[in-house]
């Protein structure tokens, strides 16, 4: 189990309480925590569409283009604060993703 820091515990609150909004209900343990918001049933969320939400909330939030095109590449959100809880080879994976992205802003061949 990971530790969620209070910012994360507030985002599941607020989407557990919008799910009830939608449904009527508590999400159960098998409910998606992303859901369609047009679907009449508990349905998950497109993930492409789910990444191109998260990335726009991102850019309007300020953050850095090189970590969102590395969280578009391998879905991660890495920060100080949670890359130790990371596996080796996917921090290795958001640094490679950093490193492309400065690449490319350089104009070098990938």
């Amino acid at each position: 189990m990971i530790p969620l820091d209070p910012e994360s515990v507030d985002i599941l609150e607020k989407l557990g309480a919008e799910f009830e909004l939608k449904f009527g209900r508590k999400p159960g343990p098998d409910d998606p925590v992303f859901f369609d918001p047009n679907s009449d049933t508990p349905q998950p969320m497109d993930p492409r569409k789910l990444t191109d939400d998260l990335s726009f909330a991102m850019v309007r939030a300020g953050i850095r283009p090189a970590p969102v095109y590395a969280f578009q590449k391998t879905g991660l959100m890495v920060t100080e604060e949670n890359e130790v809880n990371l596996l080796p080879e996917d921090l290795a994976a958001w640094n490679a993703a950093i490193d492309e992205f400065e690449r490319i802003q350089k104009g070098e061949q990938q």
